[in-house]
């Protein structure tokens, strides 16, 4: 059963992901950073997101693994196939979630809210199953590995480097009258997601239950 139930687990956690990013996508204040910068490329390109997101995931990777001055090797394509799947799922998610941009601010902000407790309990099924992380996050552990921070400080960088990335995206895709798809989301998701991550990690651990002992330090 535990065979079963750990891939299972890891599974809905990146659906859960893709629900999250569908969510921030819905509203009418923006995204996170990351988020921002694929929909820059999303709309500028344009590009479907089970295209664009592995893309991403392997630029960040490649930069993973040389922040870390590791060799590439077969698993490092891995979370290209994490990826992949979350694009798919964000754009299948994205024709049924409704999309409540047009409403009042209770409603956007109710979705952002949604959203940041999704990426918390998303991020921490995945940590539970021990499997290798979404490609973002490998990306930020990296920066915090590299320069011996926290895993919190290591993903503040990394939505900081993201966050300049996607002006210059916007910048070069003409997005100026959208803002960058940057909005009120994308300071909250700055400050709040690490928080949030660590808030559920308790409830999520109780509800699942224990996996697998060699958990990941995030």
């Amino acid at each position: 059963m535990k065979k079963i139930k750990k891939p299972l687990v890891y599974i809905l956690g990146l659906s859960v992901l893709g629900l999250s990013v569908s969510l921030f996508q819905n509203t009418n204040l923006g995204m996170g950073s990351w988020d921002a910068l694929n929909r820059n490329f999303y709309e500028g390109i344009p590009l479907d997101y089970r295209y664009l997101t592995p893309i991403m995931a392997m630029i960040l990777i490649s930069l993973a693994y040389l922040i870390e001055k590791k060799k590439p090797n077969l698993m490092m394509f891995f979370p290209l196939v994490i990826s992949f799947y979350i694009g798919l799922v964000i754009d299948l998610l994205l024709l049924v979630v409704p999309n409540v941009s047009e409403l009042g601010l209770l409603y956007n902000f109710l979705y952002v809210f949604l959203a940041l407790v999704f990426v918390a309990i998303g991020l921490n099924m995945i940590v539970l199953c021990n499997y290798p992380l979404p490609a973002l996050d490998q990306f930020c552990l990296a920066i915090a590995n590299r320069f011996h921070l926290s895993f919190g400080k290591g993903k503040l960088i990394g939505e900081a480097i993201a966050l300049v990335g996607t002006v210059i995206a916007g910048l070069a895709f003409s997005h100026e009258e959208h803002y960058f798809y940057i909005g009120v989301t994308t300071f909250i998701a700055l400050a709040f997601i690490g928080v949030f991550v660590d808030i559920f990690a308790k409830p999520v651990k109780r509800i699942v239950g224990e996996i697998d002992v060699n958990r990941n330090i995030l």
